[in-house]
């Protein structure tokens, strides 16, 4: 039961500081004045919580000012770029599918093989993504490209002889 008064004390001060921030000196007309110059005001007794203001100052303290509201001239943001998705163990086909879903240009998608006794053929829509370019969850500009390399086999992602899938295309291999 304690913590609406005291948010509603809260709101009051806050709605108080933002009425005391306007710049304006407005006093409250209907009030008569008790303080001649040469006095100083006193503070309000430390028992009677602060009166709120008139309905004028809140009103106009709730209202935004011109110069806070966007424009139409005002550019829009662009929107962000894409994320680059994890497409390993995808096919090709997959891949490029998941590219377009996420956003980016399957134009700026190059393949490659990912070892160096492998020649990709034209038709590797069936080949698996075993490494890409960017990593999963980089943004993707509009220059860069995405660079996958592929294998025939999804088993042979893991295989390598220094570069190979082959051992014996290994030149560093002796027999």
């Amino acid at each position: 039961m304690r913590t609406p008064h005291r948010l509603a004390l809260t709101a009051l001060v806050a709605v108080l500081a933002l009425a005391g921030c306007s710049g304006d000196a407005r006093t409250d007309d209907s009030a008569p004045a008790t303080a001649s110059p040469s006095s100083s005001p006193s503070p309000p007794p430390a028992s009677q919580p602060p009166s709120p203001p008139p309905p004028s100052a809140t009103t106009e303290t709730l209202t935004p000012t011109p110069t806070s509201t966007p424009t139409s001239s005002t550019t829009p943001t662009p929107p962000p770029d894409p994320v680059m998705p994890a497409l390993h163990s995808q096919t090709y086909e997959q891949a490029r599918a998941e590219l377009a879903r996420a956003g980016v240009s399957t134009a700026r998608l190059k393949p490659g093989a990912q070892h160096k006794d492998v020649t990709v053929p034209r038709d590797h829509d069936g080949w698996y993504i075993c490494d890409t370019s960017p990593r999963p969850g980089a943004p993707v500009t509009a220059a860069t490209t995405v660079t996958v390399r592929l294998a025939r086999d999804f088993s042979d992602c893991t295989t390598s002889f220094n570069g190979y899938l082959h051992q014996e295309n290994d030149p560093a291999h002796t027999p």
